[in-house]
């Protein structure tokens, strides 16, 4: 007996294979978690609930993000499709959760568009030392930079990704210089007077003065490390091995995890959380814009612009690196007939879907200019609100990969642990995580939007457009039953088989109905 692990019945889309190569796969997972801006936003907040017990707290959420990492890792190998949640929550756990899946993954993607697209404007201010940016000069700023991201995507796998690659360089250029500025500032004894020396004291789980101060901090440093994914769904473009391509979101992971714990020490050590210093990471008129301010402190005036374009350049790299993975879900919803078959074309020359990418980047810009109407709170509050789909995806996501391998997994101890033990308690933990910030959500003074009918404008964003999807998927099942009756992906597990027989004359039938 042997193990029969691969998913049977998946169709290849007209991409083209080769085309991303496993560093830009990589870098397009770096890219994706977008670590200037999402620093210069959580940093300050993280260190404001966990004090200098940052590092470790860092540390210990990225566990249960690594746990889905290794989902994501196990399911690209044995189904390296693009739909990627899609079709690996349509295959394992039935039509309705991969559906449901694909839908948090595109709101996801989406919603991080339109927080890219303020932080662009945000950055276009300071680079003109802008203190008032009239609405003609903010609403071209959007335009402009959806367009070219989107443009920019479309053009093909293997431009985007370079492109991607090279944006990713710079931004990483830009924090590893501003860290060793910091570290040396340190070495140098001009701290600021009122930070603590760097200690391992940092590093100590029991040192963490609280579970309220590790559980806020905790939810602040959870959503940063959102994005590790968007490699994965290149896997149909990737060269190499669906295993060698399956690495790449837990090495994304890894280097983004030591490039927020490096980072977060330098800044503790240099700044320290005395609220009531102006040069604190805590200071209120600091926690918004952290990079920002340190850069000003160690270059001066200048600061704020080298600042500003490594934030925008952050912001450009992370919604190319949204758009991808986005797109392709979309074409593959669309192959295995979830949504309208437009979106399965892919374009004859570049090899990408086109269509998928141009309708996602419009969404995205149709979103964004109509929540600026209404009011720019509302779209800071937006941003906020990702979280619930995140964790939505990436739920199904583990839970795909415990009903997938449950049957096999279990004959070795290390697959039983990776494949099922780990996702399982992955999934129990986010599940949790989405309850507890729903609640947070659900506080009128949650988010700068207050409140409507006594509950949070945050929480009615968030968790109103992802409920949005199932009135969308009834209405698809009453046109198109096909996918939702399991035709196009019929529910598998992976199994035993016989030694000797030959699992490949699977790969072109139906797989066993469950």
């Amino acid at each position: 007996m042997h193990e029969e692990t691969d998913m049977h019945g998946l169709k290849a889309k007209g991409l083209k294979k080769g085309s991303v190569s496993r560093m830009a796969a990589i870098t397009i997972g770096l890219a994706a978690t977008a670590p200037a801006y999402s620093l210069t936003g959580a940093l300050g907040y993280g260190a404001s609930e966990s004090g200098y017990q940052l590092p470790i707290v860092f540390i210990l959420s990225v566990i249960p993000m690594f746990f889905v990492a290794l989902s994501y890792k196990h399911l690209t190998t044995s189904a390296p499709d693009s739909g990627t949640v899609f079709t690996w929550g349509a295959k394992a756990i039935g039509p309705r959760f991969g559906w449901f899946g694909g839908w948090a993954l595109l709101l996801a993607s989406i919603l991080a568009g339109v927080a890219a697209t303020q932080i662009i404007v945000n950055a276009t201010a300071i680079i003109f030392s802008l203190s008032d940016t009239p609405l003609w000069l903010h609403l071209s700023v959007a335009i402009l930079f959806i367009l070219s991201t989107t443009y920019l995507t479309a053009l093909g796998a293997e431009e985007s990704s370079r492109t991607t690659m090279i944006l990713t360089i710079a931004q990483y250029g830009g924090l590893l210089a501003l860290a060793a500025f910091l570290l040396m500032r340190v070495q140098q004894g001009e701290a600021v007077s009122t930070a603590q020396p760097f200690s391992l004291e940092w590093l100590n789980p029991f040192a963490i003065t609280s579970f309220e101060a590790f559980l806020n901090g905790f939810l602040v440093a959870l959503f940063i490390f959102w994005g590790f994914d968007a490699s994965l769904a290149m896997s149909e473009e990737t060269e190499g091995s669906s295993e060698q391509v399956g690495r790449s979101g837990i090495l994304s992971m890894i280097i983004t995890v030591i490039t927020y714990v490096m980072f977060s020490t330098a800044a503790l050590a240099y700044a320290g959380i005395d609220a009531n210093d102006e040069s604190s990471l805590t200071f209120k008129n600091n926690i918004d814009s952290i990079i920002t301010v340190l850069a000003t402190e160690m270059i001066g005036e200048q600061g704020a612009l080298i600042a500003a374009l490594i934030i925008a350049i952050s912001a450009f790299s992370a919604t190319m690196s949204t758009i991808m993975p986005a797109a392709r879900a979309t074409l593959a919803m669309a192959t295995y007939r979830a949504i309208p078959r437009r979106f399965s074309s892919v374009n004859a020359t570049t090899k990408t879907p086109k269509f998928a990418t141009w309708t996602i980047g419009l969404m995205t810009l149709t979103i964004y200019l109509t929540l600026t109407a209404i009011s720019e709170s509302v779209v800071q509050d937006t941003i906020h609100s990702v979280s619930i789909a995140v964790c939505t995806y990436y739920t199904i996501a583990a839970l795909s990969c415990v009903l997938y391998f449950h049957r096999t997994a279990f004959n070795h101890w290390h697959t039983a642990l990776s494949q099922v033990i780990l996702p399982l308690i992955a999934a129990m933990i986010l599940i949790a995580v989405s309850i507890f910030q729903a609640l947070n959500m659900m506080d009128p003074s949650y988010g700068s939007s207050g409140s409507i009918a006594g509950i949070g404008a945050v929480f009615l964003i968030g968790v109103v457009t992802l409920l949005l999807g199932i009135p969308l998927m009834i209405l698809w099942n009453m046109r198109e039953p096909k996918f939702f009756r399991g035709e196009t992906l019929p529910l598998e597990r992976a199994h035993m088989v016989e030694n000797g027989q030959d699992s490949q004359k699977h790969h072109h039938a139906h797989p066993r109905r469950r």
